[in-house]
């Protein structure tokens, strides 16, 4: 820290003029120095992200989907967010494209109703379901059996 020369305010020594007057800390004063505080806000165009994957990565990314139309719906729900997470991922390899809850409000909450959701489209919930019953049945049978 140092302290400004001027206005004896506290300055990080990342800055190299005091934020408080715009004093460095060999005592120059910038006449074009505008508090913060003061300034309008700033007129730049929104940052748009965007995704950077070089060949090696790309094989893990694949095509990425097409936004989902369609009313989402509930298809199943999952005992954690771990078997949401799976079943989402099982039914899009099946063709069937499903996202998962991402926070699980049954702990958040307290609420005893149920789990984690696994959302599709409307017009996907009866191949989801059919997929969701085998899975069902799969889970119960013990293994080796």
């Amino acid at each position: 820290m140092w302290t400004c020369p001027k206005c004896h305010s506290k300055v990080d020594p990342s800055f190299d003029v005091c934020w408080n007057c715009g004093t460095s800390a060999e005592g120059v004063e910038d006449p074009t120095f505008v508090r913060a505080d003061d300034a309008g806000p700033i007129e730049a165009d929104p940052v748009v992200p965007e995704l950077e994957i070089g060949e090696e990565d790309a094989r893990f990314v694949g095509e990425l989907p097409e936004p989902i139309s369609g009313e989402l719906v509930e298809a199943y729900a999952a005992l954690d967010l771990m078997e949401a997470k799976f079943l989402a991922d099982q039914l899009n390899e099946a063709g069937i494209p499903a996202v998962s809850d991402t926070h699980d409000l049954h702990d958040a909450l307290g609420s005893m109703e149920s789990g984690p959701k696994v959302w599709v489209r409307s017009n996907d919930l009866p191949r989801a379901r059919a997929w969701l019953e085998t899975y069902e049945r799969n889970k119960k049978v013990p293994a080796g059996e």
